[in-house]
């Protein structure tokens, strides 16, 4: 419990797994489904995420907040970049090789798949991030409308939210 808060992570019990990329739920441990979002507080100038993990039957919550000036200029985005990343964290430190990732940005998926382009250093560094998993892990990018009523994105954004403001 003491690492896991350490790290942001909450953890609560929960059957309620998301249909996995394939329609189907799964359980299986080497398969996880995570929600990220990212906010920013032009206050304080410290941006923050939010993430939703379903795996083993469990959904695990983790935030954290930064306020690294070069990356605060990218606002909610720099959020969004970190929480994806933590979710790729957590699924490679748990032998997770398969991860759904859901998002409302849609740089979190085309900046991994080279569809846009790397100009800041942020991208650049969440870009290599990826491809450094690349042999360990399989990564599903599904997009998701923002503030749309979508129940696990809207958690995920209240998540970022809450360790900013």
């Amino acid at each position: 419990d003491e690492a896991l808060a350490f790290l942001g992570i909450e953890s609560s019990s929960n059957s309620e797994i998301p249909i996995d990329v394939d329609g189907s739920i799964t359980s299986d441990s080497s398969c996880a489904t995570a929600y990220v979002d990212g906010s920013y507080n032009i206050a304080t100038k410290e941006f923050g995420y939010g993430v939703v993990m379903f795996h083993n039957g469990e959904e695990l919550h983790m935030s954290k907040s930064f306020s690294d000036a070069e990356m605060a200029s990218m606002r909610n985005v720099a959020g969004e970049i970190f929480g994806s990343m933590a979710a790729m964290e957590y699924a490679v430190n748990h032998g997770i090789t398969n991860l759904s990732i859901y998002y409302d940005y849609m740089g979190i998926s085309k900046w991994c798949t080279g569809e846009w382009k790397t100009n800041k250093e942020g991208t650049k560094a969440y870009k290599a991030y990826f491809d450094s998993l690349k042999d360990k892990i399989i990564i599903h990018f599904q997009k998701v409308k923002g503030h749309s009523g979508d129940e696990y994105n809207d958690l995920a954004d209240e998540l970022a939210k809450s360790v900013i403001f």
